[in-house]
């Protein structure tokens, strides 16, 4: 079981997953060994873990898919979702679908191929309905479990800018190196980090900088349902008069208790996640929205039981999560 200093370490990597723990330590005030064993100890269990990934808000073509299967047949269908190219999420689900999918797509042409062509193709399906993104206002990274206080949270200093001298631009090869190598290891040092894609360490620190100031690479921090103190998450499909969507996304990500926000070009013109302490709490953090945003119509509903892959990473039974094999 964690416990709170363990949430506490959580939501500072959560806030940059590569915070120095000297830094941290200073503002939980625990030695910074302490930490980086804790953190060993969480990420050995399967509680929590970091990833890196290409920026979500900078994708070319993301889509959520509803997937229905056949009775008897979800677990069949997922396991041949998965190895799919560009499935970046899968959770099991109930209420309005057996399986909800996040795809990452190279491009139009890729998500079209997978729609069309490719999840069509497994016998174990009875129906997709995809819903194009066009906007993220919140993804699920900028999402925190809030074990620290408002003043902790000032106190974790922010990534480090690009120097002013540093390249504006990321040659795309090098971005995707920089990329893959930080799949092994997010807290990389950027000596080891520039040895692994064959620069020096200050070009690795500014071409890291730069990316992530750009959007371009994400770093994120999860947890395993198993662990999180949230552990109940709901998506809700909304409908909106198309001029109040923006102004009513402000109020959506203003809620602590929403996860993710996207708008979408399908039925639900704005689709969330929203997450709680257990499921009567998904109805109040409802009623709160509902609320907040009295022109929302909720179209349909959905509740995450259990996930199965998320961000390339396989979920087994009870959430304790195992780095696919390379």
């Amino acid at each position: 079981m964690l416990d709170e200093l363990d949430f506490q370490i959580i939501h500072g990597l959560q806030i940059d997953p590569r915070v120095r723990w000297v830094a941290l330590a200073d503002v939980l005030g625990v030695d910074a060994h302490t930490l980086a064993r804790r953190w060993e100890r969480i990420e050995a269990s399967g509680a929590a873990w970091l990833t890196a990934l290409h920026g979500v808000k900078k994708l070319d073509a993301l889509a959520l898919i509803e997937v229905d299967s056949f009775p008897g047949q979800v677990l069949r269908a997922a396991q041949a979702i998965a190895v799919l190219p560009g499935v970046a999420s899968i959770e099991l689900a109930t209420g309005a679908c057996d399986l909800f999918v996040t795809l990452f797509a190279e491009d139009d042409d890729a998500l079209a191929g997978f729609l069309l062509e490719q999840i069509g193709a497994i016998p174990e399906i009875r129906g997709v309905r995809a819903h194009l993104v066009s906007h993220v206002a919140r993804e699920g990274s900028e999402w925190t479990i809030q074990a620290l206080s408002d003043a902790q949270v000032r106190h974790i200093p922010a990534p480090r800018p690009p120097r002013p001298g540093a390249a504006k631009h990321v040659d795309p090869r090098l971005a995707v190196a920089l990329r893959e190598a930080l799949q092994r290891d997010v807290r990389m040092p950027v000596g080891e980090l520039g040895r692994r894609v064959g620069i020096s360490a200050q070009r690795a620190a500014d071409s890291l900088a730069r990316l992530r100031q750009q959007g371009l690479l994400q770093l994120r921090t999860d947890m395993s349902e198993r662990f999180t103190p949230y552990p109940a998450v709901n998506w809700l499909f909304l409908q909106l008069p198309a001029p109040r969507v923006a102004s009513a996304l402000e109020k959506i990500i203003s809620v602590k208790a929403v996860q993710f926000a996207a708008v979408s070009t399908g039925p639900a013109n704005v689709i969330l996640a929203m997450g709680a302490r257990d499921r009567p709490g998904l109805l109040t953090a409802e009623i709160a929205l509902a609320q907040l945003v009295p022109e929302m119509e909720v179209k349909s509903r959905m509740t995450m039981l259990r996930l199965y892959r998320h961000l390339g990473r396989e979920v087994n039974g009870f959430g304790s999560v195992r780095p696919e094999p390379s």
